[in-house]
């Protein structure tokens, strides 16, 4: 398989942008309310693997696809949840079949999982059981809120438009994961994996450190292992290593702060445990594409910095 193809093979927003005719696409959040446009960009064969979220809405008809070498069957009402880094193939959909896809790209999932400790129950609950039935009721509800998500596009840009996206989306994350029962019952009902615990430790401990340190040995000591093992165990889990998701969560906080506090550039740094200002303007710039000023600048907050 040349480079080509196997980027081709990849289902990214930024591909899904290129290739497919969205009903609405921007870089974090793809809806597709046509699934025939699809048809033109996945062969029946071929293998694709997931570098996004995905919900797929099954409204009428059914369709059967092989996720990770198992076939599963999607009925009207049933919602099929798929990982990044999953792999699909070999689907046969009924002439009647119909749905609506949802992508998200793994930063706003990020981060409105940063926010609520608890939706990681929720999390894999629906990563081991990826089909949720959302009966009439919800199926409506969430055909609704993408219509909503459609309509809002098509609004005049402002300051907060991205910000917008983002609450209407977690809305709808929060109404699909409240189909799942409370957190307490699922920790209570769902089996996982020692990998799985280990993950779900980490992160808790990831999430409720503020500041937070940035090197893998620091949160390995916490959880009493190796930093290879946690890193090991996080890959196989989540399919992004320990440090990627410490830079997540980290990227997070600087946001937060330049965003929210009225802190100079240099006091977040401090805050935040960067050794001086020179690194953490490199940090910011390598994650964010910009340095922190530009960053506060983009957003309107207008600080003067000291």
């Amino acid at each position: 398989m040349t480079k080509g193809e196997e980027m081709k093979n990849k289902v990214s927003i930024k591909n899904i942008k290129e290739t497919i005719q969205a009903d609405y696409v921007d870089g974090d959040i793809v809806i597709i309310n046509n699934i025939r446009n699809l048809q033109k960009y996945w062969s029946v064969n071929n293998s694709q693997t997931l570098n996004v979220f995905s919900f797929v809405i099954c409204t009428q008809g059914k369709i059967q696809i092989n996720i990770m070498s198992k076939k599963i069957m999607i009925h009207p009402c049933e919602v099929l949840y798929c990982d990044p880094n999953t792999v699909i193939n070999d689907y046969m959909m009924s002439p009647d079949f119909d749905a609506t896809i949802l992508c998200l790209s793994p930063h706003i999932v990020q981060s409105i999982l940063y926010t609520n400790r608890h939706i990681w129950n929720h999390y894999f609950k629906i990563s081991q059981n990826p089909i949720l039935n959302i009966g009439e009721e919800g199926l409506s509800l969430f055909k609704y809120y993408c219509q909503l998500l459609v309509h809002r596009m098509n609004f005049p840009q402002h300051t907060y438009n991205k910000e917008a996206m983002y609450s209407l989306v977690s809305a709808l994350l929060y109404d699909l994961l409240a189909e799942l029962g409370s957190p307490e019952t699922i920790k209570n009902d769902t089996q996982i994996s020692q990998g799985d615990i280990l993950f779900k430790r980490f992160i808790e401990l990831l999430s409720k450190s503020e500041p937070k340190e940035r090197s893998v040995a620091y949160y390995a000591e916490q959880l009493c292992i190796t930093p290879k093992y946690l890193s090991s165990t996080v890959k196989k889990v989540s399919g992004k290593t320990a440090f990627e998701w410490i830079n997540e969560f980290v990227i997070e906080d600087v946001k937060r702060q330049l965003s929210f506090s009225s802190k100079s550039i240099k006091e977040v740094a401090d805050y935040l445990l960067f050794p001086n200002i020179s690194f953490f303007g490199k940090y910011v710039r390598t994650h964010l594409g910009m340095s922190p000023t530009e960053f506060r600048r983009q957003i309107g907050k207008g600080y003067t910095e000291q």
